[in-house]
C-alpha cells in the first residue's frame, strides 16, 4: 500500500464494512435525510460517469437520489458500506472509494497472515 493510498482510506474509510451488509448491498441516504440499506439494482452508464438505480432492502420500494435532470441514480461516491459513514457523508465526493477498500481488505489479509506465521515459528 502506498503513502497516498493510506492518507485516501484514512480520510475516506474511517469506519470498517458493516458485517451485516450481504454482498451489493449499501447505505445511502433518502431525500429527507434518512439512512437507507439498498442493493442495486440498475445500472446507467453515461458521459459524466455511471449512476445505480438502488432499491430497499426489505421493501423493494426505488430509492431517488434526488439530484441531476436526465438520471435519479445514485453515483458511487453517495453510496456506502458503513452505516456511520454514510450518516457523516466520509466519501461523499469520491466515487473511487470501492478500491480503496479492497485495498486495505488486502493489506489486512496480508498482515494477519504474516502474524499466522509468526505464531507458528
Amino acid at each position: 500500500m502506498t503513502e497516498r493510498e493510506k492518507q485516501l482510506i484514512a480520510g475516506y474509510l474511517p469506519n470498517p464494512r458493516d458485517p451485516e451488509l450481504q454482498e451489493d448491498e449499501y447505505y445511502v441516504r433518502d431525500n429527507a435525510g434518512r439512512v437507507r440499506k439498498v442493493y442495486v439494482r440498475d445500472i446507467w452508464p453515461h458521459d459524466e460517469g455511471t449512476e445505480y438505480g438502488v432499491y430497499e432492502v426489505g421493501t423493494g420500494r426505488r430509492i431517488d437520489a434526488g439530484y441531476g435532470d436526465l438520471f435519479r441514480g445514485f453515483r458511487k461516491g453517495h453510496m456506502y458500506d458503513n452505516h456511520e459513514d454514510c450518516r457523516n457523508y466520509e466519501h461523499e465526493m469520491y466515487d473511487g472509494w470501492e478500491e480503496l477498500r479492497e485495498i486495505q481488505q488486502e493489506e489486512l489479509r496480508r498482515s494477519q497472515g504474516t502474524e499466522a506465521e509468526t505464531w507458528t515459528d
